[in-house]
């Protein structure tokens, strides 16, 4: 697809799906966010901004007003949900990423692409902030509102909260897909209540009650087995293994139709959320954030969100046939849409 066949494609998608669910007064904000932030590399909130309006103090305090705009940042979801991206047949990968203080819960849809497309962000403080007498004021700050934050909601609480919004926006449960470090009691036991199918990766020492035995996954002779966790009744499949995943995965689920193999390749296809934070992180440059608010996190990564989404829909990658070091069809398509606007400024070379 051309450079300037993307731009256009954009353009139509954003007037004609995203900007008729924007509320009409927030929609000059939700137009600059998309610019500013959307498809563009980060350098700084007010940076960004001053890439978009020419007045300095304008770019400013368009930018403070956005970033703090919590009512949009809530209406994001909604917006995004006009692209008909997740379904519920659809597979979305959830994990959290730390950014300077501030961490992110990121639930992606899986796109079998090399690359998922966030579809859920909620922030918070992060877990661990340094406490040390000496840190710089800056995190002294995160620290104590983390601490007050802490005492209002847990981190878990958080977590099963930003999930159970996920489906009462959709209106239903997709397939949620988790890495280790989410099977406790108090989520697995929410979804299983509330119907919803899920695929966790369980430590290769977590004890699981088999045949009325306490037993280490590891030490499960079955490489599909029935247990008993948290008085439920799951399943826990070892996956084979192979020349780049030489210790196996122990996935924990309450999925009894699907086949051992297609559980496997379902928790394969994980790993494109990590590839999207790289992403995020190395092409959109969020590795440069220094944000105080979760709220301004939260809004900065919807609209890269979109404009992932945005992306994906216009370029319309193939599936991933060639080996893994080749180019995505992430970058590919943010490098053409940059290439739009030397063409604009330059014309052909």
């Amino acid at each position: 697809m051309s450079p300037t066949a993307i731009v256009t494609g954009i353009r139509q998608l954003t007037q004609n799906n995203l900007a008729p669910l924007v509320w009409k007064k927030w929609l000059p904000q939700f137009h600059f966010g998309l610019q500013a932030y959307g498809l563009k590399a980060f350098h700084s909130a007010t940076g960004n901004a001053r890439q978009v309006v020419a007045n300095p103090n304008t770019a400013a305090r368009k930018s403070e007003r956005l970033l703090a705009n919590t009512k949009l940042a809530d209406q994001l979801g909604v917006i995004f949900d006009a692209l008909t991206l997740v379904k519920p047949s659809s597979f979305v990968n959830v994990d959290h990423s730390d950014m300077h203080g501030l961490t992110a819960l990121v639930g992606a849809v899986q796109t079998r692409k090399g690359r998922a497309i966030p579809c859920l962000v909620e922030t918070t403080y992060a877990l661990h902030i340094p406490a040390h007498e000496d840190a710089s004021p800056r995190w002294q700050r995160l620290r104590q509102a983390m601490t007050r934050a802490r005492r209002i909601q847990s981190f878990t609480g958080h977590t099963i909260d930003s999930l159970q919004a996920l489906a009462d926006r959709l209106g239903f449960w997709p397939k949620l897909v988790f890495d280790r470090g989410f099977g406790n009691e108090s989520l697995v036991t929410h979804l299983e209540a509330e119907g919803a199918i899920f695929y966790i990766r369980l430590k290769a020492g977590r004890f699981v009650e088999f045949d009325g035995q306490k037993t280490e996954v590891k030490a499960l002779a079955d490489k599909d087995a029935t247990v008993q966790l948290f008085g439920l009744t799951l399943r826990v499949i070892r996956s084979p293994k192979s020349r780049r995943a030489k210790e196996p995965w122990y996935i924990l689920t309450n999925d009894f139709q699907s086949s051992r193999n297609k559980v496997v390749k379902i928790y394969y296809h994980r790993f494109e959320i990590e590839e999207t934070f790289r992403d995020m992180k190395h092409i959109w440059e969020l590795k440069r954030t220094r944000l105080n608010n979760p709220n301004s996190l939260k809004v900065i990564l919807w609209l890269v969100s979109l404009g992932i989404a945005l992306l994906y829909l216009v370029t319309k990658p193939a599936q991933q046939t060639q080996p893994k070091k080749q180019v995505s069809w992430l970058r590919q398509a943010y490098e053409q849409l940059q290439q739009a606007g030397g063409l604009l400024l330059w014309g052909g070379v």
